[in-house]
């Protein structure tokens, strides 16, 4: 069995691990990364659109001072970005996020069991667990 202070230093960084793995999930489900209003004014009226982007998809709602209001609209961001430049930032964003969830998972499975094993399984060395807790972080 390891030490009563390795086991606690493989633990929290299990849970640090999970904590991150966590966040991970809750950033690629979250629907509003952004979201703005846009008004327009003109001498007899004033037009509000309302657009919130999420990772994959959006809505835009349009409403005016006289109580009409356009139903929301949904759009997948990946169409309406026009230049390539903000299509490949998306899929990075994408890659990135999807790179990190599994790092974590790695990390988290590492972590648990080097907490209850001796001697402690690493990957590509004993450097490795530092390694792994590291891209995970």
């Amino acid at each position: 069995m390891p030490s009563r202070k390795k086991t606690s230093m493989f633990a929290s960084a299990f849970c640090a691990c999970v904590g991150s793995f966590v966040v991970i999930c809750v950033v690629l489900a979250t629907p509003q990364w952004v979201s703005s209003e846009v008004r327009f004014s003109h001498t007899n009226s004033s037009i509000t659109v309302s657009l919130k982007y999420g990772l994959f998809s959006g809505t835009c709602e349009q409403f005016t001072d006289a109580g009409i209001h356009t139903s929301e609209r949904t759009f997948q961001v990946a169409d309406a970005l026009s230049s390539a430049r903000s299509r490949s930032l998306n899929v990075a964003i994408i890659v990135v996020l999807v790179l990190a969830l599994l790092s974590s998972l790695l990390s988290s499975g590492f972590t648990c069991t080097n907490a209850v094993s001796n001697p402690y399984q690493t990957f590509l060395g004993p450097i490795g667990v530092y390694t792994w807790n590291s891209v995970c972080g």
